[in-house]
């Protein structure tokens, strides 16, 4: 019988073998073995320094419990030859490990982290099902809720309305060296009838996309992205591709067909059409973008600047302390931060250091 160094053990049913359940998985050591499909692994790597912290994984039990796994960078080289993506293994010896309070992908408390004595191997013939994912859909009031605060990574699923700055209407036209060179593209998604969000996809997830995109044979309409990042960015709430972000369309899985269907019997929502989205890519100065600003008409507006630092003017503040909310200059208040933006208005404001810029 295989024990919990606790003295508890933990049966699966419809098979000779025992394992532990993911939803027992404690903090510490464990000589338990565990059966899981490995959903999916991305490197995990010094945001600063870029060096290699580990490889992390995203596993569930035969019960349909997800966990996080974990595995050192000296042990890499033993386990990720035999590392497939949907394939079933079985582990024996493992540490429960804390589960990390940022960027969190997994519910539970615990990572499954290898050990030095750890043993995992390939099930070939598995007696039951396993669920093939599992996803973590919330609503915009948690994104909000979220925003900014480095915790829990959402899934989101929705429609497309605007790709790279170009609508559905005809096939966008995406430029696979020119996303590469940039890093980035940038998709307009909106979820049911739910407000328009703007989805940045980086670097491995904004190449997944184009080359997903490209191949369909007709306009993909329904887009499902992994663990993103929820930031505010111009005072507007915008999603943003983290590493371990996948991305899937139209029939992929079961979360987008059913999308898929729901959208096909709600056409007034697919032919929506929301005036506050931007709909047209413009080029601007930022002379042009600053008198925009100093308009009385003018709406709240998040802009994408390319911009060459042409001089530093010495002697000159470089920063200011701006309102965490719309990124305006805050003043000190009596006994807290105020915004001057007459728009906003938020007292008790947080500071934030933002660049000075000059046309």
């Amino acid at each position: 019988m295989a024990m919990k160094r606790n003295g508890k053990s933990h049966v699966s049913s419809d098979s000779d073998e025992q394992f532990m359940s993911f939803k027992d998985v404690s903090l510490g050591p464990h000589e338990a073995q565990l059966r899981f499909r490995l959903i999916h692994f991305w490197e995990a790597r010094n945001p600063v320094k870029k060096t290699l912290i580990g490889l992390e994984m995203l596993l569930i039990d035969e019960q349909g419990t997800v966990i996080q796994g974990f595995i050192p960078p000296g042990l890499i080289k033993k386990y990720l030859p035999d590392m497939k993506r949907g394939s079933v293994y079985m582990l024996i010896n493992f540490y429960g490990s804390k589960n990390k309070p940022v960027y969190r992908v997994a519910d539970h408390v615990a990572t499954v982290s290898f050990a030095w004595n750890s043993e995992m191997s390939v099930l070939h013939e598995i007696p039951i099902s396993f669920d093939e994912d599992r996803f973590r859909f919330h609503s915009h009031e948690d994104f909000e809720a979220n925003c900014d605060l480095k915790g829990d990574l959402y899934d989101v699923i929705g429609h497309m309305k605007l790709v790279d700055g170009q609508t559905l209407i005809e096939r966008p036209s995406l430029d696979d060296v020119k996303i590469a060179t940039t890093r980035h593209i940038v998709i307009h998604v909106q979820s049911h009838d739910g407000p328009v969000l703007k989805l940045y996809l980086w670097d491995q997830a904004a190449t997944d996309f184009c080359r997903k995109f490209n191949s369909c044979e007709n306009i993909p309409t329904v887009l499902l992205v992994t663990t993103v990042n929820t930031k505010r960015l111009g005072g507007t709430l915008a999603l943003s591709s983290m590493s371990p972000t996948r991305v899937f369309m139209d029939y992929d899985v079961q979360p987008t067909r059913d999308y898929f269907t729901w959208l096909g019997s709600n056409p007034e929502i697919a032919n929506q059409v929301c005036a506050d989205v931007i709909t047209k890519r413009e080029t601007l100065s930022i002379a042009e973008i600053f008198s925009y600003m100093t308009q009385e008409s003018a709406k709240a507006a998040f802009f994408e600047c390319t911009a060459t630092i042409d001089d530093v003017v010495h002697g000159s503040p470089w920063y200011y302390i701006a309102c965490s909310g719309c990124h305006s200059k805050a003043t000190n208040g009596p006994s807290s931060l105020i915004c001057t933006n007459t728009k906003c208005q938020k007292v008790n404001t947080t500071g934030v250091p933002e660049y000075v810029t000059s046309p």
